[in-house]
């Protein structure tokens, strides 16, 4: 079986052992870092690579939302797991608009934390490679972030590359969110499917302005 690494970023010493610890008795390889820019040159320039990131918000120096989306400009597409006593609506919406993957609320409890990483770890792990061709200006490439359209490459995080196929695939079709939420493994907020429509939407110009508002529903992708 392979081997799954876990970065943990977190300046409070007792909340760091307590993450290592329960994370190491699931058998995790747990690397811990009280900085956000020791490990982003721990990735960068040591080029160490991680299975999913735990990264505090709230950190000496660089703070976790801005690390996150230093690592996603780098088209680092490791999961991440945000960490943090903010607890408002628009804090939350700002770690996803980081780029994060997931966010839990300090305080919480262990079991749920670990429910999340491995919630986290298999969405990232098992997506099957999709068809290369799936609308005609269309081609999703098979590194699972990669969206070729009419000639054109855009990068996604991997929440996104997800979203985006489904909807293309079921063109026409509205899609519920709760619906998308499942088929991406994720029990987080459905706000979290709204966040990832609007940055979708952005980065695909044209093509990403066909992902329609079905309201009451979900989205559409009409062609």
């Amino acid at each position: 079986m392979k081997e799954i690494k876990i970065a943990v970023v977190e300046d409070d010493i007792e909340i760091a052992n307590i993450l290592k610890l329960a994370l190491s008795r699931e058998g995790y390889k747990v690397r811990v870092f009280d900085t956000s820019e020791k490990l982003l040159n721990n990735i960068i320039e040591y080029r160490q690579a991680y299975d999913l990131i735990i990264l505090d918000v709230m950190l000496p120096g660089m703070e976790g939302r801005d690390a996150c989306r230093l690592l996603r400009d780098r088209k680092i597409d490791v999961p991440v797991l945000l960490l943090t006593a903010l607890s408002g609506e628009d804090d939350k919406v700002k770690g996803l608009d980081s780029g994060a993957d997931d966010y839990l609320t300090k305080p919480f409890s262990i079991k749920e934390l670990l429910a999340r990483v491995r919630a986290l770890l298999r969405r990232h792990g098992e997506i099957s490679v999709p068809p290369k061709t799936i609308h005609s200006s269309i081609q999703f490439l098979d590194d699972f972030r990669t969206v070729e359209i009419n000639g054109r490459k855009v990068y996604l995080t991997k929440t996104e590359f997800m979203i985006f196929r489904i909807l293309v695939e079921n063109s026409g079709k509205a899609i519920r969110k709760d619906e998308l939420s499942m088929k991406l493994g994720s029990r987080g907020s459905i706000r979290a499917i709204d966040v990832h429509i609007k940055n979708l939407r952005e980065k695909l110009g044209n093509e990403g302005y066909k992902i329609k508002t079905v309201w009451g529903v979900g989205y559409k992708f009409e062609p």
